[in-house]
């Protein structure tokens, strides 16, 4: 389990420039999870106590609605494998900011622990500025297709 855990980590985007050695030790800290269609993953306002790599399937971000039943049609991004979700699990105050629901049949995720995580890239500095430099471009490559998606809708006529 561990080789296929570093293999997923290995192909998504936050951790493609680690070396084998900085893989197997976050490894040593993540674990395989799967889910099906319809199921949450985590819920916005939650503690974030896992950042997650998509290894399979599809993954939908979604605000939730008070007093409603979350629906497809709060969606705001859907992603798939090599994406990474709950960054949250990395900043104060450590809530999710959105809710992450399996989209397709199934999904397999793997869960890496936040706390140990940060712990591992405090201690690994260079490995840190690695990690979380290509977080950043993540998070801006989202931003981007967000926006890029918000010029494309239509204008309502309310």
């Amino acid at each position: 389990m561990a080789d296929r855990i570093q293999d997923v980590l290995r192909q998504t985007e936050a951790f493609a420039s680690l070396r084998d050695a900085e893989l197997e030790k976050i490894a040593g800290f993540s674990s395989i999870a799967g889910s099906e269609k319809g199921s949450r993953l985590f819920k916005e306002g939650q503690t974030a106590a896992h950042l997650w790599a998509i290894a399979g399937g599809q993954v939908d971000l979604r605000f939730e609605m008070p007093a409603r039943e979350t629906t497809e049609l709060q969606t705001i991004s859907t992603l798939s494998a090599p994406g990474i979700i709950g960054w949250s699990s990395l900043l104060p105050p450590y809530k999710y900011k959105l809710s992450a629901y399996c989209s397709s049949q199934a999904c397999e995720v793997v869960k890496i622990s936040g706390e140990q995580l940060l712990t591992f890239l405090k201690e690994n500095p260079e490995t840190g500025y690695r990690v979380l430099r290509a977080m950043i471009q993540v998070v801006g490559t989202r931003f981007e297709h967000l926006q890029a998606t918000a010029d494309a809708a239509p204008l309502s006529n309310s």
